[in-house]
């Protein structure tokens, strides 16, 4: 598993500014997504058409371009998951605004409930573990359960939690379920908690 990090910390301002806060105004959550796979893989591939380079300019340019578009191509390919997650994913908590990729909603809407709950969903490798230990009739019942169920609408876009991040479900004050990715479960409930004022 990846190694996760976030920067939380509270800023605040004025005195006044604090006291006129509405939900969460002074809480600051920011994740910073892992940047080591992107920078590795590129600079092996930038490493890989430089030498082709020397070996092949001036003589066979066009056979170096090739390289260079293959290697502009397995970098996309490479890096496809961190691309997503800085598009889809990027999760920041700021002036009692809770933004997830291209999407953002006041941390007002969330009702505290789903909050206190999502302290309690098990993380994915113990629902995982829970699973295996479930005999054939009640994994047959859990699927019928979860086909009769709405699922969550993935807050900030894109398909599917991509591979590394973990999941919480948290519930708006309309009824709607949401669920975010976040490579900091703990950190990311612990602000939501606080700029709740739970």
């Amino acid at each position: 598993m990846e190694l996760r990090g976030a920067v939380v910390g509270g800023v605040y301002g004025s005195g006044d500014n604090v006291a006129t806060a509405s939900y969460g105004r002074a809480v600051v959550h920011q994740e910073k997504l892992p940047k080591r796979w992107m920078i590795a893989s590129i600079a092996v591939l930038v490493a890989f058409v430089l030498y082709q380079g020397g070996i092949l300019l001036p003589e066979d340019s066009t056979v170096w371009l090739v390289i260079v578009g293959a290697s502009t191509l397995l970098a996309v390919v490479f890096n496809a998951v961190p691309l997503s997650k800085r598009i889809y994913h990027r999760v920041r908590l700021e002036n009692g605004q809770l933004t997830v990729g291209r999407e953002t909603i006041a941390v007002e809407s969330l009702t505290v409930d789903s909050l206190r709950e999502a302290r309690e969903q098990p993380t994915d490798a113990e629902f995982v573990a829970a699973l295996g230990s479930r005999s054939p009739q009640e994994l047959a019942e859990l699927r019928r359960a979860s086909r009769a169920a709405v699922p969550p609408r993935l807050m900030g876009g894109g398909w599917s939690v991509p591979m590394g991040m973990d999941e919480i479900v948290v519930e708006t004050v309309q009824g709607e379920s949401l669920l975010i990715a976040t490579h900091d479960r703990d950190a990311l409930l612990d602000a939501l908690t606080r700029a709740r004022q739970i």
